[in-house]
C-alpha cells in the first residue's frame, strides 16, 4: 500500500506501518460511531485476514526479491487467479452449491500460460533460488486464499470501517516486523514522518478505500483477475518507452492473458455471487 515511485528514508516496514497507521486514524475518524458499535470478533476476524492478504504476502515477497529473481516473483503472482478459481469451486462443492466457478479454471490457465510467455522467467539455476521463489509462491497462495474469505468478512463491514481496521491491522504487523529487525531509529525525523503524512493521505488511503470497496463487490474470482491485468499493463508500458521489436512469442502471450482476464472478468455465473457461502 506504499507509493514506490517516492522515495522515502524510513526503513520500508517502518514506513508501510507509520503509512497505515496514519490510514486507520485518519478512517477511524470518519467512522468512529460505527467503529463503536463493532463486535470485537469480526474486527479480529477482518484484521487477520487483510494482514494475510497485503501484510504477510509482502514481506515474504520482499524476502523472496531479496535473494531470487524479479522476474519469477512477478510471473508467481499470475498463479493467484487459479488458485482463488480452485478455492472457490471446491468450497462451494463441500457446501452442495455452484456458481460455475469450476468452468473458469481454464481462462484462469490461459493467463497464467501468457504470463510466463510474456515475462521472460528462467528456472530458478540453484536450490537457494528455488528456495526464495517457494517463499513467494507460500505468499501468492496466501493472498489467494485471503481474498476468498475477505469477501465474506467485508458485508458485515462499511468501507470505511473496514479501510480503517485493514490499516491497523497491517500498522501493527509491519511495526512488529521493524521492531524484529532492529533497524533502530535510522532515517527517523519530523520530516520523513511529514513526508509519510502527506504519502498516506494523499496516495495510500484512496487506494485502500477503493481496494476494499472493490473487495466488497466484486465476488473473488473477478477480483483475481487483477493479478493478470496488472503485468499485461506493465510488460506494454515497457514495450511503449523502449519500442522493442515484438516476437511471437510475446504476441501469444499477451492474447492468452488477455482472454484469461476477459473471461474471469466477464463469465455470468450461476447464483451470482461465487463465495457467499463461505463462512
Amino acid at each position: 500500500m506504499v507509493d514506490q515511485a517516492w522515495p522515502s528514508a524510513l526503513p520500508a516496514a517502518a514506513r508501510q506501518g507509520l503509512d497505515d497507521l496514519l490510514i486507520a486514524v485518519v478512517l477511524g475518524g470518519v467512522g468512529w460511531r460505527r467503529l463503536g458499535r463493532g463486535e470485537g470478533r469480526a474486527w479480529l476476524r477482518l484484521g487477520l485476514g487483510s494482514a494475510l492478504l497485503l501484510g504477510v504476502p509482502a514481506t515474504l515477497a520482499g524476502v523472496a526479491l531479496g535473494g531470487g529473481s524479479e522476474v519469477t516473483v512477478a510471473a508467481l503472482f499470475g498463479l493467484a487467479p487459479v488458485a482463488v478459481v480452485v478455492l472457490v469451486a471446491g468450497l462451494e462443492a463441500g457446501a452442495g452449491e455452484g456458481s460455475g466457478a469450476r468452468g473458469l479454471l481454464m481462462p484462469a490457465l490461459s493467463g497464467l500460460a501468457g504470463i510466463l510467455l510474456v515475462l521472460p522467467v528462467e528456472t530458478p539455476g540453484s536450490w537457494r533460488e528455488a528456495g526464495f521463489a517457494g517463499v513467494a509462491l507460500i505468499g501468492v497462495l496466501m493472498a489467494a486464499a485471503a481474498s476468498v474469505w475477505m469477501y465474506r468478512l467485508l458485508r458485515d463491514f462499511s468501507v470505511d470501517e473496514a479501510a480503517a481496521v485493514c490499516g491497523a491491522a497491517n500498522a501493527a504487523y509491519f511495526l512488529v516486523v521493524f521492531a524484529a529487525s532492529g533497524s533502530g531509529g535510522a532515517g527517523w525525523s519530523w520530516s520523513a514522518v511529514g513526508v509519510e503524512a502527506v504519502r498516506a493521505v494523499g496516495f495510500d488511503l484512496p487506494q485502500v478505500v477503493l481496494l476494499v470497496w472493490l473487495m466488497r463487490v466484486v465476488t473473488p474470482v473477478r477480483f483475481a483477475a487483477r493479478f493478470l491485468v496488472i503485468p499485461l499493463f506493465t510488460v506494454a508500458e515497457g514495450f511503449a518507452l523502449m519500442r522493442p521489436q515484438v516476437s511471437l512469442r510475446v504476441a501469444g502471450g499477451a492474447a492468452l492473458v488477455v482472454f484469461g482476464a476477459w473471461r474471469l472478468l466477464t463469465a455470468r455465473l450461476r447464483d451470482g455471487e461465487p463465495g457467499l457461502m463461505l463462512r
